[in-house]
Parts: structure tokens; sequence; C-alpha cells
């Protein structure tokens, strides 16, 4: 494995560095909405069916981001699909911060996640152009995958906790959006000198680049893939989005009791993608994905029967482990079988994902309205459940694949 990947004036550990920093930015970027959703719900006089649309239109415009990202990425530099994805975010967030009325927001919040899809296809390519290309050695990259998703839980951790000192020092929800904007601004200055990996660089003297054809999308095990990840974050982005809400409304915890139950999730979230990134070295993805969704199920389940702050943080944590690898691992297990149209492949595998979030928020919105956000919070656990049953009809690789 090259010290300095090629196309990088970086080291290898440098450019984790970076990568590690994006995923932190990112995580930080997506939970805002959800860890100020009550308030803002209360600033703009909406209800929850209207603020599962607000949802639901900002996941659409992470659909949309992914397969222009990752064709960027394959024939040209990630670094200019990353490098807009943080300028578009950048504009997002600020307008947030003065946004006047629910039709503005959703706008804002299709563009804020459209940005961030160029964000997250970006950081999700770079772990498979930091390892040498062609040897598909799938668990290598899924430790790194690991590695680095455990910074974007270290984001989401914070975002929750930011929010409620802001909240609690300032009584209003936007400087939250002010903050995130300057974060941003930070790490795109930082990015700005470094040249990341790019798969043309990774062609220089190999076969004349692969590019994905049309009828690869019928590929069994990239539609199951797909399928779990849609399943996955269409139950993480309903948790993410709605606990602070439930735990405020439903179970009339205090702001600032709320906003540190969206911190444990993600507290159990950062440790498992820690504890995913070794045990990625050692056991099949299969194992790993299919055990996870088990326990997701039952966590999901046992959090409707919590009461008590201590009660519910438990269950939280633990729901957080237990959805900690599935993306990072999912991930990189497609990737690897794909590592000639990596860009498109995990375009394809992000948009099968926003997807999930898209129906799941307008579910869980019309759902809360109509039956109470008791009911809606459950979803999450039985969508975790369904990813162990999908997961386990992916076909085992039994020798890596060579090109």
């Amino acid at each position: 494995m090259p010290e300095q990947p090629a196309g990088s004036n970086l080291s290898r550990r440098k450019l984790i560095v970076l990568n590690c920093a994006a995923m932190a930015q990112h995580g930080i970027v997506l939970l805002l909405v959800g860890s100020v959703l009550p308030y803002m719900m209360k600033s703009l006089d909406i209800a929850e069916s209207s603020a599962g649309i607000m949802l639901a239109v900002g996941s659409l415009g992470f659909t949309l981001g992914p397969m222009i990202a990752g064709t960027i990425a394959d024939r040209s530099q990630v670094k200019r699909a990353l490098m807009a994805g943080l300028a578009i975010e950048l504009v997002a967030l600020c307008f947030f911060g003065f946004v006047p009325a629910f039709g503005f927001a959703v706008v804002t919040a299709f563009t804020l996640r459209f940005g961030a899809a160029f964000v997250e296809t970006s950081v999700n390519i770079i772990p498979a152009f930091i390892e040498k290309r062609g040897k598909g050695d799938s668990r290598k990259v899924g430790s790194l995958m690991n590695l680095i998703h455990f910074f974007f839980s270290v984001g989401a951790l914070v975002a929750p906790l930011l929010a409620g000192l802001v909240l609690k020092t300032t009584g209003s929800w936007r400087p939250v959006f002010w903050i995130g904007a300057g974060l941003t601004a930070a790490l795109a200055l930082v990015l700005l000198p470094a040249d990341l990996p790019s798969a043309a660089s990774h062609q220089r003297g190999e076969k004349p680049q692969k590019r994905f054809k049309a009828a690869e999308l019928l590929n069994p095990t990239l539609i199951l893939g797909a399928l779990a990840l849609m399943l996955y974050v269409g139950a993480e982005v309903v948790v993410s989005s709605w606990i602070v809400y439930y735990l405020e409304q439903g179970l009339g915890f205090t702001a600032i009791v709320a906003t540190s139950g969206l911190s444990v999730l993600w507290m159990g979230l950062a440790v498992g993608r820690y504890l995913n990134s070794v045990l990625a070295r050692y056991l099949p993805s299969k194992r790993l994905v299919v055990g996870a969704g088990i326990l997701g199920l039952a966590s999901g389940l046992g959090l409707l029967t919590a009461r008590e702050p201590v009660a519910v943080y438990a269950w939280l944590g633990v729901l957080g482990l237990s959805m900690s690898g599935v993306f990072p691992t999912v991930m990189a297990e497609i990737n690897s079988r794909n590592p000639r149209t990596v860009g498109v492949v995990t375009g394809v595998m992000t948009v099968a994902a926003s997807v999930g979030a898209l129906i799941s928020q307008l579910l869980v919105g019309f759902v809360a309205e109509g039956y109470g956000i008791g009911v809606a919070i459950a979803i999450p656990g039985v969508l975790m459940g369904t990813v162990a049953l999908v997961f386990a009809f992916v076909p085992v690789l039994r020798q890596e694949p060579t090109e």
C-alpha cells in the first residue's frame, strides 16, 4: 500500500485526517435541522405533516445529488465534487439563519441536502481511492470506511449538544445554522490547497477506465445493497430528525434533556463505528450487518417502553451501537466489488439511501400527526429488522474479485 496515494500531494495519513474532518463537518450539518426541529416548527407555525414534507423535500435534494457527484469523481476529480458540495451547503446554512416562512424553509432544506449529497458521496469515495485499486479487499476498505464514519458520528454527537447550548444561551434556533456555516467555510479553506486522489490517477498505466453500464443496475448484489441502505438511512434519519420532538412532546423532557438524548444516540454510533473499524478486518460484512439489524429491531422496540431519561438514554445508546456499522460496511462491500466504477456505484447507493430518507420522513410526519409521535417513533426499529432480512440474502464473496 503506497504511503502517498497516486494523484495526491498528501500522505495517506493526511488524506485520512482530512476525510475524517470532512465527515465530522458532514455529521454536524446533517443533524442541525433535527436538533432544532421543535423550535423551527413553533417559529414557522407548522404541524408534524408540514415538517415531514420539509424534511422529505430535503431528502429529495439528497436524492438528486449523488449521481452527479459520483460521475464527477469518476471522470474528473473527487475534489471538485467535494468543494461544490461545501459551497452549496454554505449558502443554504447562511440562508437558514434568516428564513422567514415555511416555503422558504422547504427550498432551503432542499438546497442544504443537495449540497450535502455531494459532500457525502465524495467522502465515501475517497477511502476506495486511498486503498490500492484492483485488490478488491472489502475488509480493508470496510475498516477504513468505519473509521471515517466514526467521525461522522462525532459530528452528529456534537450537533445536538451545540444546538442545546445555543438555544439555552440565545433562545433562538437561527444562530445554530450560522455556526454551521462558519465550520463549513473553515473546512473549505483547509481543503482548497489539497490535491485529492482521483479515478483518473489510479488508472494511469492500467487498463482503460471502465464505464458504468445501465444493465449493471440489475446486479442482484447491488440491488440488495442499495435496498439495505435505503432501509437503514430511513431508520437513521427518522430517529435523528424526530427523537428530540418525541422526547419533548411525547415524554415531556426539557430541551437540554431531549437534545442530550440525540447526542447519546450518536455517542453509541460513534463508539460502534470505532469498534466496527476493528471488527471489519476479521468478520464478514454479512455477519456484521445482519447482527446489527437484529439488535436494532430489539433496541428500537425497547425504546418505546422507556419513560425515564436514564432508560431512554440506555436504549438510544444501544440503538446507536446497532446502527453504527451498517452504512459504512454495506458501502465498502459493494464498492469493493466494483473497483473501476466506484464513483457511480457510490452514487447509486447514495441515491437509494436518500430515497429511503424521503419516504420515511413523509411517512413519519403523517403518522405522527394522525396517530401520535409515539407510534411513529417505532418505525426505525422495524426498518432495522428489515435491513437484517434483506442483507441476509447478499451472496457471500468467497474470493476477492480481481480485474
